[in-house]
């Protein structure tokens, strides 16, 4: 056999490998496919299919750093190649390298136009990068090509939203139930979903959606709903039950995974904005529309300090942004402070605090008990997270930090939030710099006399 001959039986043979290792990704079974693309690989070193493949899983197993050091080789062999070149933005975007992502996005469109989901992956990084209007023009390019398209869809209304163009988000939001792989499955009921229409005397079904936060910032809408005559069944996170039941109109709190009541209506706790038709000028903003129902009997018992209490929580999941955490070490600043007792707000972190802080998060066994502290103390600092949303909906003052491209319920440059009266927000001026707004903070608390001023 021919030298020319051995190899294209290789490429043949590492061909028939990748095959496997695609069945095996679409079976879900990542760790299984990488050992097979390795093997292509080790057939033929260059095979793009392989490299794609390893790359993918790689990617899918949180080794960010392996999978882009294949892709930046495959992008040298073959710089026409636009999946490497998309892929390698994708990978980039995760380790939040958005300049270098967005590049590579271009280049795969340059390649390959029509690329869709490279272009709506370009608007996540021009929105990280503080470039909203050209993340909007990249979202509105896909839809002009493709009208159903349900990503452009999705991010074109967290873009609007983001610019506190309501009216046209909330519609766009609806686009969610077709996005793949969306966070909350649609539910389907034989009752009718409520538009708005006169339904006094009916039962109603609202389930809640997505994460703890978005249940605690859009719960408030539960009690206009009772307000047109309708008894309200609210359907929401085990752990949110008992802190739900303080809601004004509420008939039955369930928790999720439950039996249901009977009902004659339904619809998802998010469409509510949708339908009550909100804008920026009418958020239902009236607060605390919670409340603790354990007060101050919770579990920690009743906090007697002369020194100004404050809650901190610094740190979130993952997903959805990876930037919101601030790292622990940033807190450092804080400990030089006089005056003031820290109380966590940080459910399981094991990271050593620069600072002393009393931790009774250990007593926690529901969203009851996180307000039953925080109502206790006389300001709450956090990231965006849970924290953020129940502590506004407590009506308590709070410091949110956020990061250079913040969520879309924040809105831009705004230092106040319609949703929550008693939030001043500090946002950081350039990317991941939590050091700077560390600094504003201690300068805020260190003017702090007898009282609690934001």
């Amino acid at each position: 056999m021919s030298e020319n001959d051995h190899q294209l039986r290789m490429k043949e043979i590492a061909g028939d490998i990748s095959a496997l290792g695609r069945d095996l990704l679409h079976a879900g079974r990542v760790n299984s496919a990488a050992v097979q693309f390795k093997k292509a690989l080790g057939l033929v070193s260059d095979d793009a299919d392989a490299t794609l493949g390893l790359g993918y899983c790689l990617h899918q197993q949180g080794r960010y750093e392996e999978a882009l050091a294949l892709y930046d080789r495959l992008v040298k062999v073959s710089p026409g190649c636009a999946a490497g070149w998309n892929n390698r933005g994708t990978t980039l975007l995760e380790m939040c390298h958005y300049e270098d992502a967005a590049s590579s996005f271009i280049r795969a469109l340059e390649i390959t136009p029509n690329l869709h989901d490279a272009r709506i992956a370009l608007a996540t990084s021009q929105q990280a990068l503080g470039l909203v209007d050209e993340a909007l023009s990249s979202c509105e390019m896909v839809l002009a090509a493709v009208p159903e398209h349900a990503e452009a869809h999705w991010n074109r209304s967290l873009l609007l939203l983001l610019k506190g163009e309501y009216r046209e988000g909330w519609r766009e939001y609806e686009w969610r139930w077709q996005k793949r792989g969306f966070t909350s499955p649609q539910r389907n009921f034989l009752q009718p979903r409520w538009n708005g229409e006169p339904a006094a005397g009916k039962t109603i079904l609202i389930h809640a959606e997505q994460g703890f936060g978005d249940t605690l910032q859009f719960c408030r809408y539960v009690p206009l709903v009772a307000a047109r005559g309708m008894r309200v069944v609210f359907e929401c996170h085990p752990p949110l039950v008992t802190l739900m039941r303080s809601l004004e109109g509420v008939d039955q709190v369930v928790s999720m995974g439950e039996p249901l009541p009977a009902f004659d209506l339904h619809l998802p706790l998010m469409s509510l904005p949708l339908v009550f038709k909100t804008e920026l000028e009418t958020v239902p903003a009236t607060v605390p529309y919670l409340n603790s129902p354990t007060g101050q009997t919770w579990h920690g018992g009743q906090i007697v300090d002369k020194n100004i209490k404050i809650g901190l929580c610094w740190a979130g999941k993952r997903y959805p942004d990876l930037q919101r955490s601030c790292p622990v070490e940033s807190l450092a600043p804080l400990a030089d402070l006089d005056g003031i007792t820290w109380y966590s707000l940080q459910l399981s972190w094991k990271d050593k605090i620069p600072l002393p802080i009393n931790d009774y998060t250990v007593l926690f066994q529901n969203f009851d008990d996180t307000a039953g502290l925080i109502s206790q103390l006389d300001l709450v600092i956090t990231i965006d997270t849970a924290v953020a949303h129940l502590a506004g909906a407590l009506g308590k003052p709070t410091l949110l930090m956020l990061p250079f491209s913040a969520d879309w319920r924040w809105l831009l440059d705004r230092d106040d939030s319609p949703w929550y009266p008693t939030i001043k927000i500090l946002r950081q001026k350039s990317q991941k710099d939590w050091s700077e707004i560390i600094l504003r903070v201690k300068n805020m608390l260190s003017e702090l006399q007898d009282d609690i001023l934001i």
